[in-house]
């Protein structure tokens, strides 16, 4: 497995009316994620030009590190939780640093 940095934007939009309630199930998972060994950065940001619009912005060691975040807990709460709340699919773009 390479241990090259993968960096990842997940862009998350609510349903009118839900970007609050979104938001606080996306927050959830920020504390637990910057806990998994392989996390180098991971934050949530909100557009200030559409509110309903989040971003996570996130680092990982590697490739394997990516595929552990997915498996935990937490992260499937996360998805399941927010997927109600969702206008559409997230949007993930993974980049190799």
């Amino acid at each position: 497995m390479t241990d090259k940095n993968i960096l990842i934007v997940a862009k998350f939009t609510a349903k009118p009316g839900k970007a609050d309630e979104l938001k606080k199930v996306l927050n959830n998972g920020v504390k637990p994620a910057r806990g998994e060994e392989g996390c180098l950065h991971y934050d949530l940001y909100r557009s200030v030009e559409d509110g309903n619009v989040f971003l996570f912005h996130e680092t990982w060691k590697n490739e394997e590190a990516v595929a552990i975040h997915g498996e935990q807990p937490h992260f499937k709460t996360l998805m399941a939780d927010a997927s109600p709340l969702l206008s559409s699919q997230p949007e993930v773009i993974k980049i190799e640093r």
